[in-house]
């Protein structure tokens, strides 16, 4: 499968964030997007992830627009954005059982004792949110992010909170997604710690993805 972002455009009130960004996502990449701050970084992602609509140009996957496969599309990214956006009173395991119904993933399907061993989170399975440090949430939503196997990761500020562990966590299941044919989108600055894992780098500026 192949994701595509086409000559996408954006704007909020008077202002143009996107103006023709484009960006193809196939199997085994992992892809660095850098940007300056308010660059529309985070846009960008959300409009890959179908979570926005572009005012112009499409998001395609496998050369037909997202809006006729939505539901197939869903099925086959996972998001985390720059913020957990989790629900503080419930634990990890209510969370991930949560948003795993959500997507359709429920029972013995859902690999959500698997997510936690990974990120280093199993003694805090049963411990609501609330407790959290920064970088635990941060554990916790990228589990979330992975729930349905996804074919494309789309993560955006990834590397946001996590200690020395977390990110040897997050790279060595980037690293196993990538040899599996999984494409991902990494958002943000972190290049030395995602040096290990990424193929490509770009670039955002003045609303246009180029080669970094």
């Amino acid at each position: 499968m192949i994701l595509r972002a086409d000559a996408v455009r954006k704007r909020f009130d008077e202002r143009t964030v996107l103006a023709g960004a484009s960006l193809t996502l196939a199997p085994g990449e992992v892809v660095l997007l850098s940007g300056a701050n308010g660059s529309g970084k985070t846009t960008f992602a959300r409009i890959l992830a179908t979570l926005l609509p572009p005012d112009d140009g499409e998001v395609l996957l496998d050369d037909e627009p997202v809006g006729e496969r939505r539901r197939a599309a869903r099925r086959a990214i996972g998001f985390a954005t720059h913020q957990p956006l989790l629900y503080s009173g419930l634990t990890p395991v209510e969370n991930l059982e949560f948003f795993g119904r959500l997507a359709g993933i429920a029972g013995a399907h859902a690999p959500i004792p698997a997510l936690l061993e990974r990120f280093g989170l199993t003694a805090f399975a049963h411990v609501p949110l609330a407790t959290f440090s920064r970088g635990m949430l941060q554990r916790v939503a990228l589990s979330r992010a992975l729930l349905n196997d996804p074919s494309f990761l789309i993560l955006d500020e990834p590397y946001a909170g996590l200690d020395t562990e977390g990110v040897s966590a997050l790279n060595a299941i980037l690293g196993e997604g990538r040899e599996r044919g999984t494409a991902t989108l990494l958002v943000g600055h972190d290049h030395d710690r995602a040096a290990a894992v990424t193929t490509r780098r770009v670039h955002l500026e003045r609303g246009r993805i180029e080669p970094s």
